[in-house]
Order: C-alpha cells, then sequence, then structure tokens
C-alpha cells in the first residue's frame, strides 16, 4: 500500500491543474420578445403580433454545453379577424465548440400556436452552427445563427414540409463582470407540405444574463 501511495498522490497533483483547465460554470439569461407572426396560403392569410418571455440556461463544460431554451407569449391580429393564439416554444440543445468563435447545435425543439379551436404544434429536431465575432476589445460581441431543421412533424394537414431559420445580434459584456446584455433578430420559417401554407416567426428580443453563454 505504501508503495503505491506516492504514485497515487503525483497522478491526483498532476490531474489538478488538467481540470481546472476545463471551465465549469453554468448561466441564465432572462428578457422580453416582440414577435410577429405571418401565416400565407393560396386562399389567403394572416398576421399577428404581440409579445412574450424568454428565459435561458446552460451548463458548460467546456468544449460541450446543454442548452435549455422558453419562451411563451400571446399574439393578438394586426388586422382582420385572425384568432389570438398563446405561442409557446421550448428547445434542448447539446452544443459543441470545435474552436472558441464556432458553436454547432443539435437537438429538439417544439413550437406550438394555442387557440380556442385548437392548437397547431411542431416538432423540429434541428442542427445548428453558430459564430462569434469579438468587437472593441472584446465588450462588443456580434454573432450569426443558421438553424435547419433535420426532421419536423406537425399535426394539422398535410403535415410538414421543412422549416429553417436565422438569427444575429449583438452581445455587450462589461470588463471583469459576469453580467452581460444582448439584442438579438430571430427569423423562422416553416412550411406545410405541398406548399399548402407558409408560417413565419420573426422576433427582437431584449434580454440580460449572468454567467456563461
Amino acid at each position: 500500500m505504501t508503495r503505491l501511495a506516492a504514485p497515487l498522490v503525483l497522478l491526483l497533483l498532476a490531474a489538478r491543474p488538467a481540470a481546472a483547465q476545463l471551465p465549469r460554470y453554468v448561466g441564465v439569461d432572462v428578457g422580453v420578445s416582440s414577435a410577429s407572426f405571418q401565416s400565407t396560403a393560396p386562399g389567403g392569410g394572416e398576421k399577428l403580433s404581440g409579445f412574450a418571455g424568454v428565459g435561458h440556461w446552460r451548463i458548460v463544460l467546456r468544449p460541450v454545453s446543454i442548452d435549455v431554451a422558453y419562451t411563451q407569449g400571446r399574439l393578438s391580429a394586426d388586422t382582420g379577424s385572425a384568432v389570438p393564439r398563446a405561442l409557446v416554444d421550448g428547445s434542448v440543445f447539446a452544443t459543441y465548440r470545435p474552436v472558441p468563435w464556432l458553436a454547432l447545435k443539435a437537438g429538439p425543439h417544439v413550437r406550438a400556436f394555442a387557440a380556442t379551436g385548437g392548437t397547431e404544434r411542431w416538432m423540429l429536431w434541428e442542427g445548428r452552427a453558430h459564430a462569434d465575432a469579438p468587437l472593441l476589445d472584446g465588450e462588443w460581441q456580434a454573432y450569426g445563427e443558421l438553424w435547419v431543421a433535420l426532421a419536423s412533424s406537425v399535426n394539422v394537414t398535410p403535415g410538414s414540409g421543412g422549416a429553417r431559420g436565422a438569427e444575429a445580434g449583438l452581445t455587450l459584456k462589461l470588463p471583469q463582470s459576469p453580467v452581460w446584455a444582448r439584442l438579438a433578430y430571430a427569423v423562422d420559417q416553416m412550411r406545410l407540405r405541398n406548399d399548402a401554407r407558409t408560417e413565419s416567426l420573426q422576433s427582437v428580443a431584449l434580454t440580460f444574463g449572468f454567467g456563461g453563454r
């Protein structure tokens, strides 16, 4: 036992600096989003808008992280007699950063539009690519993100014809501070099969966060 103790102690001491090189932390951000929903079909369309609360949580163990997002709000008709809807949106992504400025994401994303006559529910399995670009000594950071549905389904006829989207924004992080703010614009497009209907959801979100991004 004594002969094994010395090598074991040396191994533990050597492992501590290596473990310290792997940042482990959590992050959270909350905010408000202005959302606009538009549906177009050969027989007509509708447009609604409203506000939603957004929340985002993540557990980071470089180069991998788990990201959980949730949005909930209410959309009302801009024109005409479109039925008001509740917007509920949630996602869970596994994220991998091969290099500091690039993140690759994959996971499930559920979006629902609930109205008195029923609920339209989308189930998406997405692949995403996110790129960061530091600005002004790192205090400001621009980013862009593209995504596509690798598989999708919807509970309305004639079924899903695919989905895709993009997001861009600016993040401000003060030096030596875990607090940051972000302004982002996102647009998502979802299509029913045979181009029976196309739906788009645009949003402008202002969020404040703490910890890992």
